[in-house]
């Protein structure tokens, strides 16, 4: 009787292993999904994407205004309006170690697209993120690069984050995102 309720487990655990990791996607598999689902949606959204800056990419809005320019660590970036114009006439730019107030909303980019997050607004969220320029935190990884483009407090830009760039969620399971994102400098 033990060996047949041995085996019977024995055949319940292989069963259970074989269904489990059917399903299952490789990494390898997830980046090519992720590659593909940023393909369609510059695609279906018609951006250009751009292998430059502009000259003046911080100091002026972008003249295609379907322009994203695509950063060596898989960023793309869309600047949608300048900072504001004392600080640039000032070049009081953001520097590292500067706090950083971002209201974001978070759309993710298969289709139909769909808002995810929102801190655009009070009414989505009271008190918006505040983040240190410069140093790592609990943010995506992609803001600070964005921050970087954006230069100058009450910028804002849209963004297409690959999940390596995301949140540690985002990163787990390879999923990109559109993120329209404005910043605000705070006194210091």
């Amino acid at each position: 009787m033990k060996l047949f309720s041995g085996f019977v487990l024995s055949c319940i655990f292989a069963v259970i292993a074989i269904v489990g990791c059917s399903g299952s996607s490789t990494y390898s598999d997830l980046v090519k999904t992720q590659k593909a689902t940023i393909s369609t949606f510059l695609r279906y959204d018609t951006i250009n994407v751009v292998s430059s800056l502009p000259s003046n990419y911080a100091t002026k809005v972008w003249a295609g205004n379907k322009d994203y320019y695509l950063s060596s660590t898989g960023l793309y970036y869309h600047l949608l309006k300048v900072g504001d114009q004392a600080a640039i006439d000032s070049k009081d730019s953001i520097r590292v170690g500067d706090n950083v107030v971002v209201r974001y909303v978070k759309i993710g980019i298969t289709l139909p697209t769909d808002t995810v997050e929102s801190t655009w607004t009070t009414l989505n969220s009271a008190y918006p993120n505040s983040i240190t320029y410069g140093s790592t935190g609990s943010e995506p990884s992609a803001w600070q690069e964005a921050i970087t483009y954006m230069k100058y407090s009450g910028a804002q830009a849209e963004l297409i984050v690959p999940g390596t760039l995301g949140t540690s969620t985002d990163q787990s399971n390879v999923t990109p995102y559109y993120y329209k994102l404005s910043i605000k400098k705070l006194p210091r």
